[in-house]
């Protein structure tokens, strides 16, 4: 075996995809460039972590900045700061930990009994609120004093537990350790949101769960230290074998794709969604990740045709928590024509479910898939739904009418307007509707925006969000003026109605509003299709509208990219002419979202009623 040389790795190595770490060493092909959206972020934290240093400084004496741009230099500044016993040290490099293959820099370390802590800047948000007045438990300390020793307990908010920020945390914590200069006995770290304060955590406190990838029992929490150590080492092997590989190509690899939260934005998601769906790897349905993919693969169901291929019934009746081991023991030697009802006839809701899959007497449980069972009673108590997603996914049709659906039904009117909305996160700058009066035959949908591009979002919102909802308003009451029946669509109402509510309320006209949600004139579409349909894929407006025949102008991942286009829109430096052309594209591209709702409603209302059941499927 080749000795293999493990350059220190920085406190993302850990919270990395496993995949991703090894595709970065054998380089198989040329990865794609990180997204705009992606680019975004990385500025917006940038901002974040300027503006948080500044408002520090304002109120911290003895605060040492580490300017150095050689990373050596860096890293002697900053243990010069450490030895004069600075009270806070920004932008500092801790030294290499060459045994251990680390290296870090965190954002900030604050000086605690005789030692440091780390703190790492973040621009999302680090707290909740509760829902107890008084319960909260937080604890945290102000900008103007970063302390520990200053920190209060904040009874209105929990600390949130986000496992990247712990595990960076818990990265810095080990290099401070490693360097002999961590705060002796305090396994405690902080984070600052962008609710401006720093929220500290115990990194020695069980309250993770344990990663999917780890044997043994999913209800043992881990510390923040534990996981960490795990998980950094897990990824320190990974990477070794890849670069034996190299040398090797006999060497085993031990990583192989697997779908996760960080795909979307991943460099190599190209190449790992080819290799996914060549496989028909079974975490392409929801709710199976590596954990429960490695569970299904010990019983020899290897990809979403072996998934497809179990017993839905056996496992509807494991997800009903029907004791099926105790109920085949009890039935053993009795006449195949004795009704369940008697055999447990202290089990009312058990003879129910029992009987709702067709299983009425002792005879029909010879129907129950021994293999089946087996997995369900392993750990996949919810298979019944998964089985259903791989028979949607590998099936020949493009989306299925689940059980119980005879006949796809869609709530129309005379008058239909498709609403959207786009936000960024400080506000939402645009309402856009499609309006389609179905009482004079084929006339073209009208398309209206209500758009404010003020720099200052939340005095533009106000405007764009007053005038959509007075043209709204006047349309409901013009069509039942005229004797027409109303109806406004979403799709996934908990956004539209999450802006509504917020800005009526600032402008008093949240009893409106409340009335119109609440009433039969405001439809999600997704409920719609939810509630009916099923395919195996995300239920995303981009996964269902081409299901209609609908495509975007923009591309279908344009989601995230109105995000950066409105940033050029509202951008005061650029030139007139950028600043339009941005704007103008987003005003595309909810034109098409509005447009996507309407052409797949009339889909579910009229080809899609020709859909086969998924019931028919693998029976």
């Amino acid at each position: 075996m080749v000795a293999i040389e493990i350059r220190p790795r920085d406190s993302y190595f850990a919270k990395t995809c496993p995949q991703r770490v090894q595709l970065d060493v054998l380089q198989p092909c040329e990865p794609l460039p990180d997204p705009p959206f992606l680019q975004m972020l990385f500025r917006a934290g940038d901002k974040h972590e300027d503006d948080t240093l500044a408002a520090l400084f304002e109120g911290v004496e003895g605060a040492v900045v580490i300017d150095a741009e050689d990373l050596d230099a860096r890293e002697w500044q900053t243990m010069q700061a450490v030895q004069s016993g600075a009270l806070v040290i920004a932008g500092g490099r801790l030294p290499v930990d060459h045994e251990s293959h680390r290296v870090g820099q965190p954002d900030l370390l604050v000086r605690h009994d005789g030692g440091y802590l780390p703190i790492e800047v973040k621009s999302h948000k680090t707290l909740d609120h509760v829902r107890k007045e008084g319960t909260g438990t937080a604890l945290v300390s102000d900008l103007t004093t970063p302390f520990l020793d200053a920190a209060v307990t904040d009874t209105e908010r929990n600390a949130r537990r986000h496992v990247g920020d712990l595990m960076q945390l818990a990265h810095y914590y080990a290099l401070l350790d490693a360097a002999g200069i961590a705060s002796p006995g305090w396994f405690v770290a902080g984070v600052c949101g962008t609710e401006g304060v720093i929220v500290w955590h115990d990194l020695s406190e069980p309250n993770l769960p344990p990663p999917d990838h780890v044997d043994g029992d999913p209800d043992v929490c881990l510390s923040a230290l534990a996981r960490y150590n795990f998980e950094f080492t897990y990824r320190l092997g990974i990477f070794a074998a890849a670069e034996e590989h190299l040398g090797d190509e006999t060497a085993p690899l031990l990583a192989e794709p697997v779908v996760c939260e960080q795909c979307d934005m991943c460099r190599w998601r190209e190449w790992c969604g080819d290799r996914l769906e060549e496989v028909s790897d079974l975490s392409l349905i929801s709710g199976v990740g590596a954990g429960r993919r490695s569970l299904y693969k010990a019983y020899g169901i290897n990809d979403l045709h072996d998934l497809a291929g179990l017993d839905w019934r056996t496992a509807a009746l494991v997800r009903d928590k029907v004791d099926v081991e105790g109920l085949l023991a009890k039935v053993a030697g009795k006449p195949s024509s004795t009704p369940l009802a008697g055999v447990i006839a202290n089990r009312p809701k058990q003879v129910e479910a029992l009987a709702a899959l067709g299983l009425l007497s002792v005879g029909d449980l010879e129907a129950i898939d021994a293999r089946t069972l087996e997995v369900c009673t392993a750990g996949a108590a919810n298979a019944a739904g998964q089985i259903e997603l791989a028979r949607a996914r590998v099936g020949t049709a493009p989306a299925y009418r689940k059980r119980g659906v005879d006949v796809l039904t869609v709530p129309r009117a005379d008058i239909e307007i498709d609403v959207d909305m786009e936000n960024i996160n400080d506000g939402c700058y645009l309402w856009g509707a499609l309006v389609t009066d179905r009482r004079v035959g084929d006339v073209g949908a009208r398309y209206i925006a209500f758009a404010s591009w003020d720099p200052d979002i939340e005095a533009g919102e106000q405007l764009a969000f007053k005038e959509f909802w007075s043209w709204l308003t006047g349309e409901r009451a013009k069509a039942a003026a005229e004797g027409a029946t109303f109806r406004a669509y979403c799709y996934s109402k908990s956004a539209e109605n999450g802006q509504m509510t917020r800005i009526a309320d600032r402008l008093g006209l949240r009893a409106e509003v409340d009335e119109f949600i609440a009433s039969e004139d405001w439809v999600d579409l997704l409920e719609v299709v939810r509630r009916q349909l099923i395919t195996g894929r995300s239920m995303g407006l981009k996964e269902t509208a081409p299901l209609a025949g609908f495509s975007w102008r923009a591309g279908d991942g344009a989601g995230t990219l109105a995000i950066v286009k409105y940033e050029q829109a509202v951008d005061e430096e650029a030139d007139a002419a950028a600043r339009a052309a941005a704007q103008q594209w987003i005003l595309e591209y909810n034109e098409d979202d509005v447009r996507a709702t309407a052409a797949l409603r009339d889909w579910l209302d009229g080809p899609a009623r020709d859909l086969p059941a998924i019931a028919s499927v693998g029976e």
